[in-house]
């Protein structure tokens, strides 16, 4: 449980990516103003397509058995990035604290 979760966070990768490729500065925030925050709709994984297929994905939590675990962990990984996500959108709302 606790590696999908952790894994999830692996998603903000994209924010590596877009500096690599130079759409934004190493030192810069991809927001324009301080204290706004953009990442929903700018960043590659950052997105509700990206959400329904964590939510999705959370159902496989509760597949029983041993040789599942992999199955579970996938559930895990989906719920990671919906309390991801989810946190990223009350930053977009607020502008600060998270």
């Amino acid at each position: 449980m606790l590696w999908g979760l952790l894994v999830a966070n692996l998603i903000d990768l994209d924010h590596i990516y877009y500096r690599i490729i130079g759409k934004v500065g190493w030192l810069e925030s991809a927001c324009s103003k301080l204290g706004e925050q953009c990442s929903w709709n700018f960043y590659c994984l950052h997105n509700f397509y990206v959400l329904i297929t964590a939510l999705i994905l959370i159902p496989l939590i509760f597949i029983k058995g041993k040789k599942y675990k992999f199955v579970r962990l996938i559930g895990w990984i989906g719920l990671g990035i919906v309390i991801h996500l989810f946190l990223d959108y009350i930053h977009l709302l607020t502008g600060f604290w998270i």
